[in-house]
């Protein structure tokens, strides 16, 4: 009995896929036709072969976790990795504008996307970035790599700086009775242990690693925004600014929200491709759902296998949608 429910669930999922493909064809085919000198295609599926701007979108904690759901992840840092280095190869592709709205995240994950974002710069393809409520530590990080960063001038930005986080439960385990028996190869292998108290040579080494990690955040900083690191060390004691502060101390270049970065890029790419008219511009919203469900849709469900209906529910379900607890990263920009 439980292997026919199974069966017919499946079923209703393949059923909505199949009718989500004739849905979202039409209102492509629908779409009112654009005009020559709008900066928006009606059809995204036939810019992919004409030059473009390509906009991406990065939201939320920044860290290398690769993520596929049904209803689409395409503003994850893996995913948004992922469509830079296809961007990189894409000839039609002639610029990138960044939309992000993130608090930060880990120190490695948003180095990458920053080489990214360098290494497209490096192939003459100009960036610019669009900040939106918040584009902090980890956030800020990456936009510093751009050509230009637009803000709202009450975009929270800034907070440059890393932080290590940990908890010392040994107290309340002592109350309970609880007591931890750890096994290990060298003295310091469970340092910022929440089941012991940090001792000094314990707080001394991670003070060393964090202080590496801000040398590293400072100087990409530093590098990006073309100044001095002894100037950015007096605004990068992790405090938070709003885009209105940081265009006063240049950790951005203009106010304004994504009309203003997109007409900023377009301006970038009339002097850098000696254009006269604006390049269309693919913003991606509209037809990821699709996308992905061509991609991806083999992944998802599998008749054959004996997947419970909850495990099933996870695998489509986007991870905001499931009731669980994640682990939060120790070494983070934030």
């Amino acid at each position: 009995m439980q292997r026919t429910n199974q069966r017919w669930f499946v079923g209703i999922i393949l059923l909505l896929c199949l009718l989500a493909l004739p849905v979202g064809l039409l209102s492509h085919k629908s779409a009112p036709k654009a005009s020559a000198d709008t900066d928006f295609d009606a059809n995204p599926f036939s810019m992919k072969f004409k030059d473009h701007i390509q906009v991406l979108r990065l939201t939320g904690m920044i860290q290398d976790r690769q993520e596929s759901t049904f209803f689409g992840s395409g503003d994850s840092a893996s995913a948004v990795l992922k469509s830079l280095r296809k961007a990189g190869k894409d000839n039609h592709i002639k610029a990138i504008l960044l939309r992000i709205n993130s608090p930060g995240g880990t120190v490695p994950a948003s180095q990458e996307l920053s080489d990214e974002i360098i290494e497209l710069r490096s192939k003459n393809k100009p960036v610019v970035v669009s900040m939106g409520d918040l584009a902090a530590s980890g956030g800020y990080y990456i936009s510093s790599a751009a050509d230009t960063i637009v803000a709202e001038p009450g975009t929270l930005t800034g907070s440059i700086g890393v932080i290590l986080s940990s908890l010392n439960m040994k107290g309340l385990g002592d109350k309970l009775g609880v007591a931890p028996e750890v096994i290990k190869s060298g003295k310091f292998k469970d340092i910022a242990s929440p089941y012991r108290p940090m001792t000094p040579e314990d707080r001394a080494i991670l003070q060393e690693l964090i202080f590496d990690s801000y040398d590293q955040f400072v100087s990409a900083v530093a590098k990006g925004r073309k100044m001095k690191v002894e100037d950015v060390k007096k605004i990068a004691d992790g405090r938070i600014y709003s885009g209105r502060q940081a265009l006063k101390i240049g950790l951005v270049d203009k106010l304004g929200g994504y009309d203003t970065a997109i007409d900023t890029l377009q301006a970038l790419c009339k002097d850098r491709y000696h254009l006269k008219e604006n390049l269309p511009v693919d913003d991606g919203g509209s037809d990821y759902f699709l996308t992905s469900l061509f991609e991806s849709s083999a992944r998802y469900v599998n008749p054959k296998s004996e997947l419970s209906q909850d495990t099933l529910l996870k695998s489509i379900m986007p991870e905001f949608f499931q009731s669980q607890f994640y682990r939060q990263p120790l070494w983070i920009m934030q």
